[in-house]
């Protein structure tokens, strides 16, 4: 496998060394997604997910380690001399770096889990025997009247309506904490198409973003960082793509939060309680989950 002296620095003891950082840096530079809102009448960018930086530090170790299985690894080998035909000095070092900083940017984006409406309420009782209640000091107090719970089940079904464009949100979580994996796989795929497609700003053919065999190497990549057990076909790319097209459509107003201290700027995705309350979200078994937010419609948090 070759190298190549754009990939090559000089460390602190004038020593040539590969550069592990290449592909990250550019990445930062010139494509970290971001969406753009009017901050106080100015259009401000912000970027989602983990930043160079942040990555940076979860690794301090380094990652040579790594240098020598991919450099053994006779498909990327292979994939690189393909590459290599179409004009592309691909370092296999590097993107597999990438491919790990761009596992856990998609990772580290929030989403804002709604709490149940009165409806999502009705839906889950199923011949109800107790009502529990909860006082602000944590204490409970438990009734079994029947009259009582008839009372209670009748108010909720004469004010299941009432609540249609109330929202309140029960809590704020990276993707990683409700998604599957399609979820992930579809913001690595994008990711990684967008940075294959300028970094080697080449004409493809027919116009086409990357290359078929750019996407060959997505798609291994994905499972070296064991994002699938399997090397997925292209027909499985592209329903990733429509999958991230159609979450990034979901992003609806901007929010100032305060987060482990930082106050940071979050492009706000909302989540239905009857679609993260089953289980991890899959986009791919569900219509695209979100609320409409029309005139009138509050959220409180």
């Amino acid at each position: 496998m070759k190298t190549y002296g754009q990939y090559i620095r000089i460390n602190e003891n004038d020593i040539p060394e590969l550069d592990p950082f290449v592909y990250i840096e550019f990445y930062e530079a010139h494509i970290h997604p971001y969406d753009e809102f009017l901050i106080d009448e100015k259009p401000e960018r912000i970027y989602q997910g983990i930043t160079a930086k942040e990555f940076f530090q979860q690794y301090k170790d380094g990652f040579l380690h790594f240098i020598r299985p991919i450099l053994d690894d006779k498909r990327l080998d292979k994939l690189q001399s393909e590459l290599e035909n179409e004009g592309k000095q691909i370092c296999m070092f590097n993107m597999f770096i990438l491919a790990t900083f761009l596992t856990l940017r998609g990772k580290s984006r929030y989403v804002f889990l709604l709490k149940p409406q009165i409806k999502d309420t009705l839906t889950a009782l199923n011949k109800v025997n107790k009502i529990t209640f909860t006082n602000e000091d944590g204490s409970c107090t438990e009734s079994s009247s029947r009259n009582l719970i008839k009372e209670v089940i009748n108010i909720l079904e004469a004010k299941k309506d009432s609540d249609n464009n109330r929202y309140e949100i029960e809590k704020v979580v990276t993707w990683d904490k409700v998604s599957n994996n399609s979820i992930m796989q579809s913001y690595f795929v994008h990711d990684m198409t967008v940075f294959l497609n300028r970094y080697f700003p080449l004409k493809r053919k027919k116009d086409a973003q990357i290359s078929t065999k750019e996407v060959e190497l997505i798609l291994y990549l994905m499972k070296l960082i064991k994002l699938s057990k399997e090397e997925l076909t292209n027909k499985r790319y592209w329903q990733l793509m429509k999958i991230y097209t159609k979450i990034s459509q979901q992003v609806t107003d901007i929010g100032r939060f305060t987060i482990k201290g930082q106050e940071i700027l979050i492009p706000m995705i909302f989540i239905p309680y009857n679609i993260w309350s089953k289980g991890k979200i899959d986009w791919t078994e569900y219509e695209m989950p979100g609320i409409d937010l029309k005139e009138g419609t509050t959220i409180q948090f």
